[in-house]
This record gives C-alpha cells, sequence and structure tokens, in this order.
C-alpha cells in the first residue's frame, strides 16, 4: 500500500523474472504473497 508503480523494477534473464520492490518500512512482519503467471 505504501509502494509506488514507479519505484517496482522487473528484470527478466536466463529464463528467471525478477522483481525488485522497495520496503518502505523495514519493521513490518514479511507476508507471503503468491503472483499467478501465465504463459
Amino acid at each position: 500500500e505504501q509502494v509506488h508503480q514507479e519505484d517496482i523494477r522487473a528484470k527478466f534473464e536466463d529464463g528467471i523474472l525478477r522483481l525488485s520492490v522497495p520496503k518502505k518500512d523495514a519493521k513490518e512482519v514479511e507476508k507471503k504473497n503468491y503472483i499467478a503467471i501465465e504463459g
């Protein structure tokens, strides 16, 4: 909710999609979220 779209980076190399989403508050407990990828 505090992450802005322009701060998110994605890179596809060697068959791996890497997403970089910067955290605003490191004190929050880490949650596992899943994103469906089709293709």
